[in-house]
């Protein structure tokens, strides 16, 4: 492909032991290159790309999908304004029903390190780092609950990223029927929770717990969720919601044409590999 077409980007979306072999060769061959999350299978590699990429002057960007959900970048304006003061902490919550992996015995996340856990844990990773810039530390417990599916090994997950100033906690299950997928976020002066499905954002402050507080908080927060709803529900009627790999590769278009950083930088890929390395040292460390 390579020899016989006039390609300028490639998009690599194979499984991630193969990803710095053809990153490397789509650099070296003068492509700009966007790579599926995780950028590499270790730092080592990403370094690999990094390196060839500043030889080549060519941009590497990360599919990190899920910064570009709608309600996710809001989340993150609203923190840049300062609304709920200096970010303290926050929990994740995914649930992926039992039928999308668990049930399935031939699906390729039961033979990643760590389980399921190394397909998923890339997302919560770099979703925590855009508001925990570094972290210091892991701690994971990994639980087999569901008996009947012997070739999964865990089917529960508890993770604590633990950064400079704030903390990450999160919970990944894969027992339930239910898709859920939250991410609340407290600071010094107010709370957000952030729905990825529903697309919602709804700011919390609620100071002191008078009657006329709480009275007009809640007032506040149903308005907040009942508007996000129906804007959500406009964007699908409409056809005016971009999926997050649309926004994410136009993003990326865009800042090769006008020459700005990638949306995703390979920094940034090769931070949430390192922190996923951490997370499955812990996992299978005699300790956990």
């Amino acid at each position: 492909m390579l020899a016989a077409e006039q390609l300028h980007i490639l998009d690599i979306c194979t499984p991630p032991r193969t990803h710095a072999a053809l990153a490397l060769e789509a650099l070296q061959s003068g492509l700009h290159v966007l790579i599926e999350k995780p950028m590499a299978v270790n730092t080592e590699e990403c370094d690999a790309i990094i390196r060839s990429a500043g030889q080549a002057q060519k941009k590497v960007c990360v599919a990190h999908s899920d910064l570009f959900y709608p309600s996710f970048r809001r989340a993150r304006q609203i923190i840049a304004n300062g609304e709920i003061g200096d970010v303290k902490g926050m929990q994740i919550f995914l649930s992926t029903p039992v039928d999308y992996i668990t049930a399935r015995p031939e699906h390729w996340a039961h033979h990643l390190a760590g389980g399921v856990l190394g397909e998923t844990g890339p997302h919560v990773i770099y979703m925590t780092l855009a508001f925990v810039p570094h972290i210091l530390d892991v701690s994971v417990t990994g639980r087999k609950l569901l008996t009947e599916f012997p070739w999964s090994p865990y089917e529960d997950y508890r993770l604590e990223l633990i950064g400079a100033v704030a903390t990450s906690s999160i919970v990944l299950t894969y027992t339930t029927r239910c898709w859920a997928a939250q991410v609340d976020l407290w600071g010094s002066k107010g709370l957000l929770k952030v729905d990825l499905e529903t697309q919602t954002v709804v700011l919390h402050r609620r100071p002191d717990l008078r009657p006329f507080t709480l009275g007009s908080a809640m007032v506040s927060e149903t308005a907040q969720m009942m508007r996000g709803t129906l804007e959500t529900a406009a964007s699908y009627a409409t056809g005016r919601l971009e999926n997050t790999h649309q926004r994410l590769v136009r993003e990326f278009v865009e800042s090769i044409i006008e020459e700005k950083p990638a949306p995703v930088t390979a920094e940034e890929g090769r931070e949430a590999v390192r922190v996923m390395d951490l997370l499955v040292q812990k996992l299978h460390s005699p300790a956990s």
